[in-house]
């Protein structure tokens, strides 16, 4: 017992010598709040200046509560990978990463993770005994979601799917188009904002690639931002804001999942 409290007293004694965590003080003194996100993922982040995302309209609401200044820097590597490690993003570029980070365990390994109430995981543009035939031709858009793509090759291979590799949104759509693939493959964002007439989405196959939290993350250590933006958050959703928002992007937040 008398060692427990030593060990405890030990611990105490050196936590006093960590520096402060002064992120909020910081992000108050210099008046921004940057975020980091893809160049485009609708519809959490868009190049419409009038409807520019959910994720990008809720920071701001955010950054406005925090009385500072929303900036929004661009990155093409977010979820270009599948470890965010490998995204090169850094505290001086931003305080916040947004627009499709998945809350899985390699992304909580560096930051701290505010679940949003979206989900995401593979999708696919027809229903699930699609993948029963053999002989599918399924187009695949890797999308900018950090998800597993080679979990999502090995699914397709054992079920002797045909795999046409897209290179961009529209090349998926035209493989399609073309009756060149018989089903479409991506996150699930990316296959709902394409809309597509007499055409539902579906998941791939929860059971064995799994379904995400989509999440807005902030730097490991940053303890008092991620209280300020946290509660912020929750204001927004109990006051209805964040409802009024996923409606107007036509987005599904799931009660259970919200800050």
């Amino acid at each position: 017992m008398g060692l427990n409290l030593l060990g405890a007293s030990a611990v105490l004694f050196a936590l006093t010598f960590l520096p402060p965590d002064n992120s909020l003080a910081e992000v108050e003194k210099s008046g921004v709040l940057r975020v980091c996100v893809p160049p485009s993922m609708p519809p959490l982040v868009t190049n419409d200046s009038a409807m520019p995302g959910f994720d990008i309209e809720l920071l701001g609401l955010i950054a406005e509560e925090l009385g500072v200044r929303l900036v929004v820097n661009h990155n093409a590597a977010i979820g270009a990978d599948f470890n965010p490690r490998n995204w090169g993003i850094t505290r001086a570029q931003c305080q916040i990463i947004a627009g499709g980070v998945v809350a899985n365990e390699s992304t909580r390994g560096f930051l701290e993770l505010l679940p949003t109430g979206i989900k995401t995981g593979w999708a696919m543009t027809d229903a699930a005994d699609t993948l029963s035939h053999a002989d599918t031709r399924a187009a695949v858009f890797p999308g900018p979601t950090a998800l597993d793509r080679l979990a999502l090759s090995r699914y397709l291979r054992s079920k002797k799917i045909r795999i046409l590799p897209a290179s961009s949104v529209q090349n998926l759509v035209d493989l399609l188009q073309r009756g060149e693939a018989d089903i479409l493959i991506s996150d699930r964002q990316t296959l709902t904002s394409l809309n597509l007439p007499s055409s539902s989405v579906h998941w791939v196959s929860e059971a064995d690639l799994g379904t995400f939290d989509l999440s807005i993350g902030l730097w490991k250590g940053d303890a008092t931002l991620l209280r300020a933006v946290k509660k912020s958050s929750q204001n927004l959703h109990q006051l209805g804001v964040a409802g009024r928002l996923a409606t107007r992007y036509n987005v599904h937040v799931d009660a259970n999942l919200r800050p």
